[in-house]
């Protein structure tokens, strides 16, 4: 019989309704609508990518405008992302003690490769690119603070969950695309723990990058001293510069050595 994955519990379902405030769950959501937004945002646009009212839109729109965290294009009268997030984001990496000791590691790793050289943290069900050096090559592979990809075909995502409880793998499987199971190799969750437990084995993961066929991803977790991992040094080139036997020589141990040096 095919083994299933534990039924996760929803972000939801842990919820205290007596504590938790409505409003600004539906304020985050209008603020982040603008994450993936390529273009400035119209009152209409947001109405219509949030699904919250015209009446409550204005409100919250009018709000955040007047804090910092939304700009408004005097011109079309369309909104984009204030100033004001870059705080946020500063006290983020501030508040980051082992991001802050990992900085020398990542920038020399970055030196020696010349490659793209990230520090990536698990997010629920998918990574986030919280730091980057990016490389000097002309054709790179780019990325950039902020990204997110589905944890389970993510490099980053497999060492982290490899170190993680069941209920979070499980949870991470559960949630992924079939484009990302298929990334994978992971159809069940049985082969997807197998997947799991050879990363943790080994002590990294190379996979090809979501967005582009023809780059690989390697990854080493960095643990803190009771084992959970912390977040994950990511070393992302293009394959026309590395084979796969080269990368294994070469950019496997760099990145495995980086990772270690972050502890």
């Amino acid at each position: 019989m095919q083994e299933q994955p534990q039924d996760p519990k929803s972000p939801s379902a842990d919820i205290d309704e007596r504590l938790f405030v409505n409003a600004i769950e539906r304020a985050m959501v209008v603020l982040e609508l603008f994450e993936n937004a390529r273009q400035e945002l119209s009152l209409t646009d947001i109405m219509a990518r949030a699904s919250i009212g015209r009446s409550a839109v204005q409100r919250f729109v009018y709000t955040l405008h007047h804090l910092g965290y939304l700009a408004r294009n005097p011109d079309n009268k369309r909104y984009s992302l204030g100033p004001k997030v870059l705080g946020l984001y500063r006290g983020y990496l501030g508040g980051r003690s082992v991001l802050q000791r990992a900085q020398h590691a990542l920038l020399d790793l970055n030196r020696r490769t010349g490659e793209c050289v990230s520090w990536a943290e698990l997010l629920e069900t998918e990574i986030v690119i919280v730091e980057n050096m990016p490389s000097p090559h002309l054709t790179a592979v780019t990325l950039m603070p902020g990204m997110r990809f589905e944890a389970i075909s993510a490099s980053s995502g497999q060492v982290m969950l490899a170190h993680a409880p069941e209920e979070a793998m499980a949870r991470a499987f559960a949630a992924a695309s079939t484009t990302a199971r298929a990334r994978a190799a992971s159809p069940d969750f049985a082969s997807f723990r197998a997947l799991l437990a050879q990363v943790r084995g080994q002590g990294y993961s190379m996979t090809t990058k979501a967005f582009d066929q023809d780059s690989l991803s390697i990854s080493a977790p960095v643990l803190d001293p009771q084992g959970r991992p912390v977040g994950a040094v990511n070393l992302s080139a293009l394959a026309s510069r590395f084979s796969r036997e080269e990368a294994l020589q070469t950019l496997v141990p760099a990145v495995i050595a980086a990772a270690r040096a972050c502890r």
